[in-house]
């Protein structure tokens, strides 16, 4: 190999052996759709969702877990609804006025979130997304990027649709 093609791949190595906590720092603001679940406020990167649509037309789904509110039609495609209230164990049951579901899509899964309402979207700087407080559950810390200066919990949906709890994959003979 010549110099040029060494020093190339040395700056690289270089790079991605930095702690991933320097490595995020490092990179772009987060921008984030915040929206409230049971009185809490989530969020997650604007980068994983399509859209916010009403909450219509939930078609429920047996033997699934309670998390799964059923499925919807958005734009042509059938997407699983996941209510976070349930999964994280928060009070709170049924729907508001004004409910929304966001679209969203991480790993290659597509799935809608439920949402009590939709808050709006913020930039925050990684460096101040600060780790969950230890008031969180343990499922809930798994699944959080850390918490913004503003008590924003921001999700991480990436992880999420690599837990085995959220994907159901049964098939039926």
């Amino acid at each position: 190999m010549n110099e040029e093609v060494q020093r190339i791949l040395k700056k690289r190595a270089e790079a991605l052996a930095k702690p991933l906590q320097e490595r995020q720092t490092l990179a772009e603001p987060l921008e984030l759709l915040v929206f409230s679940l049971a009185g809490e406020r989530y969020a997650v990167d604007t980068a994983h969702v399509h859209d916010v649509v009403p909450l219509r037309d939930v078609t429920p789904l047996p033997c699934t877990p309670s998390f799964v509110l059923g499925v919807v039609n958005h734009r042509g495609r059938i997407l699983p609804v996941l209510d976070f209230r349930r999964l994280f164990g928060l009070v709170g049951e049924g729907v508001p006025e004004g409910a929304r579901l966001v679209a969203a899509e991480a790993g290659g899964v597509r799935f809608a979130i439920f949402a009590d309402n939709i808050v709006g979207t913020t930039r925050v700087e990684r460096r101040d997304v600060t780790p969950p407080p230890a008031t969180f559950t343990d499922d809930r810390k798994a699944w959080l990027l850390g918490v913004t200066g503003e008590m924003v919990a921001v999700l991480d949906l990436e992880g999420m649709v690599r837990e085995s709890r959220i994907v159901v994959n049964e098939e039926v003979s």
